[in-house]
């Protein structure tokens, strides 16, 4: 599996680190499942972050450094390793992985329809006032145009879409914030199935989305 977009270097960062809210941490994880890319930069992050401690003057981190110690010798005792880099289930199928990941296939999730345009979405989670949602369009489908309120992390399961010139196909994630305004179009090769995580609602730009918006709860 080839993959083009990452999280960006502050997602990792946080993810090495352990500080990331849950459902962000849920949408990386199984990217960085799948892409060494990503893998390699925890492991430098993490590399990093020992050097940095061992660099600081003993007085102000010999108790910091000795809690450490310990937090690993327990970690390695009880689960055999402490890199979040290589403690992962590396796999090469985005949509296998992320289905036993979810404990249910694709398609036995309670998909519910948007219209008639062969769009449907599928809410899976929310937690202060962040939201883990599902979404399957069909081939050439065009979603809404829209912005956002904060972060928003996609993650491509099953085909690809566009946005602008870029391309996003399985195992890709797509970084967007409130400076992102775009409108994703799926190929017409194959459906494409995404999972996405949110912070607040989307913003659209069209009255029609807005109207339906309170119904699919996005």
């Amino acid at each position: 599996m080839k993959i083009n977009h990452h999280p960006s270097e502050s997602w990792l960062l946080d993810y090495a680190l352990g500080n990331l809210p849950e459902l962000f941490e849920a949408i990386i994880r199984p990217h960085v499942w799948v892409c060494a890319q990503c893998r390699d930069a925890i492991a430098f992050a993490e590399r990093l972050g020992g050097n940095m401690l061992a660099a600081t003057p003993a007085a102000d981190h010999t108790m910091d450094a000795r809690a450490i110690c310990d937090n690993h010798e327990q970690e390695e005792t009880q689960a055999g390793a402490i890199s979040r880099a290589e403690d992962v289930a590396v796999a090469d199928d985005i949509e296998q992985l992320v289905a036993t990941y979810l404990s249910s296939s694709l398609t036995a999730l309670p998909w519910r329809r948007i219209g008639n345009k062969g769009l449907r979405i599928c809410r899976l989670s929310e937690h202060d006032g962040t939201r883990m949602w599902m979404l399957r369009g069909e081939p050439g489908m065009v979603l809404p145009e829209h912005t956002h309120v904060g972060s928003e992390l996609t993650l491509v399961l099953k085909g690809a879409y566009f946005c602008g010139s870029d391309i996003y196909s399985a195992g890709d994630i797509e970084d967007a914030d409130e400076s992102t305004q775009h409108q994703p179009v799926i190929t017409q090769s194959d459906e494409c199935i995404c999972l996405a995580v949110t912070e607040g609602k989307l913003q659209f730009q069209d009255w029609l989305p807005r109207l339906v918006q309170p119904f699919i709860g996005i």
